[in-house]
């Protein structure tokens, strides 16, 4: 049955060129195969049902602080109410045998959970690539930080986006009426009431019944029928969904369903279930517990038939979990640390506390923190551009087998600690310019919430300011030592770009970014500025042209 469920699905996704009619007989056949398939058990390809949210019990709760109106295309955003049954699962022995020593526990659970989709509102600017992110709950709420990294890129490529609420953690906030830290007004009202996630553990089959969802031609795929087909479903998910991500991967991989796993600033298998561990006070003897994964066991496989990438920031090395990850290359795995770079992913001019709760003005997220904030997507270290690469590069191996760039990890010195070079900064990994001709210490994770604080904000920003980390700008003496003049600045960003970008561990859109920053940056400098960033890319040409002559 499962070799036929998997031809089934070979030839749907060859849809692009089948007649309607063919297609329906095509919908027919896959509907008699689940039809014969044990009904007691759920499974990846089982159907869902799709529903619009209530439209007047309250407002959507939105992850994601990058709105529709700051992407370079345009974009629509809708939300979906999706249910279905899926299995609970727990590993076959104690200690586990692997990440795939898995057995059935419990059979056809119901769930209800919701997602947003994201997608460019011309149907042939899509791509045919899908990612899904499992949004994070660290914060207690669905948070959408692959979302906040990338988004630019996502919507420049054409990709459709979906969210997904995957987590009991994001659920109750939910069910709950989306009360913001637990005393702001809560703005969803009963528009999430029906929504049930028993178990977090279902969410193994849940992601890939949404996955199969979106690549079949059911009537309520929330993606339209005049779109292109949907070619490619990537996973996405940072931090605890980045350990998701890999239990996902490495334990309940779908051939012919998804085609590539971005695992984010994580480093180990989340728990397979939301039972008791095994070992922990007051648990039960096993079967009755849920054992853990043990050592390598809980890394991401490497041996997947399909592309596996992982980004770590030097926040995770630091504080998160060390060097534990690493993992050599493989043919379908890279694994990249990115120096100087902060955890933390999200933007500028977040509203904490709206106007007129705490005072007359909003509270922002960089009004919380005791220094100057570090911030993945806003610098200054921009570790989001590296994850915009990561994403193109398996894209390309995908669709091409084009090998991605090699993976990269920072020094440590003989302590086992980040070697840092004269100013603090990190040596080795993944650098964008800003690491190799910097303006200041960048030192994830140092900051704090500002000690003037009440209480409560004390308390939001010490977790906020601590994965974001502590940007110290360099004095102007220390600049004129470091750079002569404006030339000489923007001279080095830009050949530290290029050899980024020829690399090929960032993208040229984003190497023009990087650069035009720092011409916005020179004014601390007198001399010479924008006419070396005119000439510097045929100096260098010539100077390759060169190279390849001997």
């Amino acid at each position: 049955m499962s070799e036929l469920l998997s031809h089934v699905r070979s030839i749907a996704r060859c849809r692009r060129a089948l007649t309607p009619l063919y297609r329906i007989a095509l919908a027919g056949l896959a509907t008699a195969a689940i039809v014969l398939a044990p009904a007691a058990y759920a499974g990846p390809t089982d159907p869902v049902t799709v529903e619009l949210p209530p439209e007047d019990q309250g407002d959507a709760f939105v992850p994601g602080v990058r709105t529709l109106a700051d992407l370079p295309e345009e974009y629509v955003e809708e939300e979906f109410f999706i249910s279905g049954t899926a299995d609970l699962y727990n590993y076959a022995h104690n200690p586990p045998l692997g990440p795939t020593d898995t057995t059935t526990i419990q059979t056809g659970i119901d769930y209800r959970t919701r997602v947003i989709v994201r997608r460019p509102v011309m149907a042939n600017k899509f791509n045919g690539n899908v990612v899904i992110e499992w949004w994070n709950t660290t914060a207690g709420f669905d948070t959408a930080p692959t979302w906040d990294a990338s988004a630019e890129y996502f919507a420049r490529e054409g990709y459709i986006y979906v969210g997904l609420t995957n987590a009991n953690q994001g659920m109750s906030y939910l069910v709950g009426g989306c009360s913001l830290f637990g005393f702001l007004p809560p703005t969803c009202g009963t528009r999430y009431s029906t929504l049930s996630l028993p178990d977090d553990g279902l969410i193994w089959d849940v992601a890939s019944q949404v996955a199969n969802l979106l690549e079949s031609n059911a009537p309520d795929n929330p993606i339209p029928a005049d779109y292109p087909p949907v070619e490619r479903i990537y996973h996405g998910g940072q931090s605890q969904q980045g350990g998701s991500m890999i239990t996902y991967a490495s334990g309940f991989h779908t051939p012919g369903i998804n085609d590539g796993y971005f695992v984010q600033a994580a480093s180990g298998a989340r728990r397979i279930n939301g039972g008791p561990s095994c070992g922990s006070e007051g648990a039960p003897p096993y079967p009755d517990c849920t054992p853990v994964l043990q050592g390598a066991d809980r890394l991401v496989r490497t041996d997947l038939s399909v592309p596996v990438v992982q980004g770590v920031t030097e926040t995770d090395l630091v504080v998160l979990f060390g060097p534990f990850a690493r993992q050599a290359d493989a043919e379908n795995y890279r694994y990249y640390e990115m120096a100087g770079t902060a955890h933390l992913t999200v933007h500028a001019g977040v509203e904490i506390i709206p106007a007129g709760f705490l005072g007359p003005d909003p509270i922002l997220l960089e009004n919380l923190c005791q220094n100057e904030l570090n911030s993945l997507a806003d610098g200054p270290v921009f570790g989001s551009y590296l994850y915009n690469a990561m994403w193109d590069n398996m894209d390309q191996q995908v669709k091409h087998g084009t090998p991605p760039p090699p993976g990269l990890v920072m020094e440590l010195d003989e302590t086992g600690q980040i070697a840092r070079d004269e100013f603090g900064n990190a040596l080795g990994g993944v650098r964008v310019p800003e690491m190799d001709v910097p303006t200041g210490r960048h030192r994830p994770p140092t900051n704090q919430a500002d000690p003037n604080l009440p209480p409560l904000l004390q308390q939001i920003g010490n977790l906020a300011c601590f994965l974001g980390g502590s940007t110290f700008d360099f004095s102007t003496d220390e600049l004129h030592t470091l750079y002569r003049n404006q030339g000489g600045y923007i001279n080095r960003v830009a050949r530290a770009a290029n050899d980024l970008r020829n690399a090929g561990y960032l993208l040229q859109e984003d190497r023009q970014v990087l650069v035009q920053r720092a011409l916005d940056k020179a004014g601390f400098l007198c001399g010479l500025g924008f006419e070396i960033v005119l000439v510097l890319p045929v100096l260098m040409g010539v100077r390759r042209w060169r190279a390849k002559r001997g």
